[in-house]
């Protein structure tokens, strides 16, 4: 009974490895089933039926290519590509299928035929890309009608409706890279893909500059930032108000940045101290004996510093300054407005040779001088003008003589008051044979009186009434109390 039982036992376990050897051998050149090879089930099949299914596979194959839509940008099918197209093939060897054959081990199959075995077997994939080429140029979304251009973003400039100034924003564009364009399908095509989007392949030219570009924020906020200037200027006396306003319009796009116009800074600098400075323009004086003279103006009054100012407002602007200001000035008048001589003063009359000075609109002294000799040509300059300096023991050169005198007050190069004490009398028609080098001379008391007031800047009116102004008597000379 033994030697059945054991026979029968013997014959199984024969029976079984044959049926392992053949199932091995069976499995060693066919595939497990649930076998897939590119997505396709090649469960079962040999080596030559494979082969035969990898070649056939790329005969139904297509590519669906997307990309943006002419007119909303979206991304939509664009065209398609069959294999036939462009002679899509692919080149799969015999060692290739045997390699996927050994890799499953067929001696395993008792352990693994029951699971799923998935393979990617790429090949050699071919194709005429002179056909895709060719393929790609005859499709209408890439014609050069058809294609809108990509556009950076830049700065519009002021809006009138934002009351400051914008951005436009960049235009994507439907404008693709041929040549990435193709190169993206080849390598889908290559990997068996189904679709292809050539935005997401990042075929499509982009614009340089778009709405989030720092460096065109940084200009856009910058510009507006010029919009909150408010500046009230107290121009010699005369209200000024520069704002936004105004300053939108002397904002340039250079080199495509908003930037702000010097020349522009420079016309309203210039405009304003045309109109308000009064150094070196003709004034209309207010003599004493009660007579209107159109006077020429030495270096007095009010003269704004263009370049200071210039250079100071810009700086204003650019920090969106909000403030009371006074231009930069190089010379400045003693009293605000046109009629900067205020009521303070000296006033020449080299016509009958008196000199009066005003304090706060009264009279405080009176006093006869000698003016220049006009027989000579060495005539005093009437005009307004204003005291350069004073000093006491000084010296006068010139050509012909070295004068030393006790007070010394220039208002006009070498022209000035001072004492003479060479002389004994002043006043009357002495300058007309006799006078001066072209100072007003003073009696010494006088001199050393006026120098009290003088201060520089101090305004000194010269002047001789012209032919025709006076009426032939004289008018009477108000009473000097301290002759």
């Amino acid at each position: 009974m033994k030697k059945i039982v054991g026979g029968i036992l013997g014959l199984l376990a024969a029976i079984l490895v044959c049926i392992y050897v053949v199932v091995t051998i069976y499995f060693g050149s066919h595939f497990y089933p649930g076998t897939t090879i590119n997505g396709e089930d090649f469960s079962n099949a040999d080596r030559i039926a494979a082969a035969v299914r990898l070649m056939m596979q790329m005969q139904d194959y297509r590519i669906q290519v997307t990309g943006r839509d002419v007119n909303t940008y979206e991304s939509r099918e664009l065209f398609e590509i069959s294999a036939e197209d462009v002679d899509l093939a692919i080149d799969i060897g015999d060692e290739d299928i045997h390699a996927l054959l050994k890799a499953q081990k067929s001696w395993l199959w008792p352990v693994v035929i029951w699971g799923s075995h998935a393979h990617e077997l790429q090949g050699h994939v071919m194709m005429d890309e002179s056909k895709l080429k060719a393929l790609l140029e005859q499709q209408e979304v890439f014609w050069e009608e058809n294609v809108i251009k990509p556009v950076d973003a830049y700065l519009e400039g002021y809006s009138e409706a934002e009351k400051s100034f914008v951005l436009v924003p960049e235009i994507r564009g439907t404008q693709a890279d041929l040549d990435a364009v193709q190169e993206r399908i080849r390598q889908a095509m290559t990997e068996r893909q189904a679709r292809v989007d050539l935005d997401e392949q990042g075929c499509y030219v982009e614009p340089a500059v778009t709405v989030a570009d720092e460096e065109l924020q940084q200009n856009l906020r910058q510009a507006n930032k010029w919009l909150e200037t408010r500046i009230t200027y107290d121009w010699n006396g005369r209200e000024v108000v520069l704002d936004g306003e105004q300053i939108k319009n002397w904002v340039v796009l250079k080199n495509g940045k908003i930037v702000l116009d010097e020349n522009a800074v420079a016309e309203f600098v210039g405009e304003n101290s045309r109109e308000y400075d009064t150094y070196g323009k003709n004034r209309i004086f207010h003599t004493v004996l009660g007579y209107d003279l159109n006077l020429p103006s030495g270096a007095f009054g009010w003269l704004t510093d263009r370049e200071a100012e210039v250079k100071a407002l810009m700086q204003l602007i650019e920090e969106g300054t909000v403030c009371d200001r006074e231009p930069e000035y190089a010379s400045k008048g003693p009293w605000k407005g046109i009629n900067d001589i205020g009521n303070t003063y000296v006033e020449a009359d080299m016509t009958h040779q008196h000199l009066y000075l005003f304090q706060g609109g009264e009279l405080v002294l009176e006093s006869d001088f000698v003016s220049g000799n006009m027989s000579n040509g060495c005539t005093t300059p009437e005009g307004v003008f204003g005291l350069t300096y004073k000093t006491t023991n000084a010296v006068l050169r010139g050509a012909d003589y070295v004068t030393p005198v006790t007070y010394w007050m220039p208002f006009h190069g070498n022209y000035g008051m001072h004492d003479a004490t060479w002389r004994d009398t002043f006043g009357g028609d002495i300058y007309l044979n006799d006078g001066s080098h072209g100072c007003l001379n003073l009696p010494l008391d006088k001199a050393e009186e006026i120098y009290g007031y003088m201060t520089e800047g101090f305004p000194i009116i010269c002047y001789y009434y012209p032919p025709g102004v006076l009426p032939e008597e004289a008018p009477e000379m108000p009473e000097d109390d301290d002759d």
